[in-house]
């Protein structure tokens, strides 16, 4: 199965790519690979694209809003991800990779396609962002951390990187189930509920499912 994952997700890319246009006016440049990932990450379709926020109050609700038991965050140092995994895409011929240690550009997008959609398939987790931001990326602070060889999961290639089993650089925050509720209110008088993070009624009304004020009515 790994060794077809390359072409599932060039087919899937494919007809999202297909489709879009049904669903929207404003098209992402046919290059823009990481902008079209990202859009059908968003839009709840497989992707290898794992979510991020910079944000630890957002992080805090993502891992909270569902949980049934005790969950946790990752914390990863972004600029120790991107330097060890470009320095693996160069020590592979892929010296292209060290211009995304500049500011985003559009240019990003065409180094990332050629970085992880073309062999040698290289295992590495970078931080990437798409140069356009759609609403959900700038509302949830958000980015992500995209494997570098979907062949084999997200933790073997982080793995990959050297001092990932450094403190300094991979943390895991326990966030205990018992503190869920007092930890939702807090988040909620801090704007950061489904309401914010998913502009529009849908995010709203899912939002009341997660809490509200009216789960811990007033005394009076």
């Amino acid at each position: 199965m790994g060794k077809d994952r390359h072409r599932l997700e060039a087919d899937l890319l494919r007809d999202f790519k297909r489709a879009y246009h049904h669903y929207s006016k404003h098209l992402p440049a046919p290059d823009a690979i990481i902008e079209w990932i990202s859009l059908m990450q968003h839009h709840g379709a497989p992707t290898r694209l794992l979510d991020c926020t910079y944000s630890i109050y957002v992080a805090a609700y993502f891992a909270l809003e569902a949980a049934d038991s005790d969950c946790c965050i990752w914390a990863v140092d972004a600029p120790w991800a991107l330097k060890r995994s470009v320095s693996r895409f160069a020590a592979m011929g892929k010296s292209i990779a060290r211009l995304l240690q500049a500011p985003t550009s559009e240019d990003h997008e065409r180094v990332s396609q050629k970085l992880l959609f073309k062999k040698p398939f290289v295992k590495a987790a970078i931080p990437l962002t798409p140069f356009r931001l759609n609403e959900r990326l700038r509302t949830q602070r958000a980015t992500f951390l995209v494997p570098g060889n979907i062949t084999i999961g997200f933790m073997d290639n982080l793995s990959a990187l050297s001092g990932h089993d450094d403190a300094r650089h991979v943390v895991k925050i326990v966030l205990p189930r018992r503190l869920r509720t007092t930890a939702l209110e807090q988040l909620y008088s801090m704007n950061i509920s489904r309401r914010s993070l998913f502009p529009g009624l849908d995010g709203y009304a899912q939002s009341l499912g997660v809490f509200h004020p009216y789960f811990k009515p007033a005394p009076w």
